[in-house]
């Protein structure tokens, strides 16, 4: 019960309803929402599924096992839903977290060297154009000074 009450505040919170908003929306009273939050009440059929509507989740989300939400998982679904990223976009940011945190690193194994700078006695990861961030902007910096100015 403790499990199904956290979840439904959470639930709310991460969509940011009050619980006023909630209620009304489940049709329930203000009380009785804080008290089914603070599991000190037992929802029956009816308001399970007016609360899974109230917070736009299927009904079996709200008895989910909690234990990706602890890794933080939640947090990379809303920041794609926020900013409605494509597929594509999805993939993408997928692949930077491949690079970031390694395939290996998933598997339990030490993650493979990532490409060094090419500037000698640098030996920082490489950002772009196998340079580190230093190096690239330094160069880009370069690049642009050296450019004649606009007439």
């Amino acid at each position: 019960m403790r499990g199904l009450a956290r979840r439904i505040r959470a639930l709310r919170e991460r969509r940011g309803l009050t619980q006023e908003d909630f209620a009304t929306r489940c049709g329930i009273s203000v009380s009785f929402a804080s008290l089914l939050e603070r599991g000190e009440r037992s929802p029956s059929y009816e308001t399970l599924v007016q609360a899974a509507l109230a917070l736009g989740v299927p009904l079996a989300e709200l008895f989910r096992v909690e234990e990706e939400e602890a890794a933080g998982a939640h947090r990379l679904v809303d920041f794609a839903r926020a900013r409605a990223l494509s597929r594509a976009e999805v993939d993408q940011l997928l692949e930077v977290a491949r690079v970031l945190f390694g395939e290996r690193a998933a598997q339990g194994l030490p993650a493979a060297e990532s490409p060094r700078c090419q500037v000698a006695d640098c030996g920082r990861a490489v950002l772009a154009r196998g340079l580190c961030g230093a190096h690239y902007h330094r160069e880009r910096r370069a690049a642009k000074a050296a450019r004649p100015p606009p007439p």
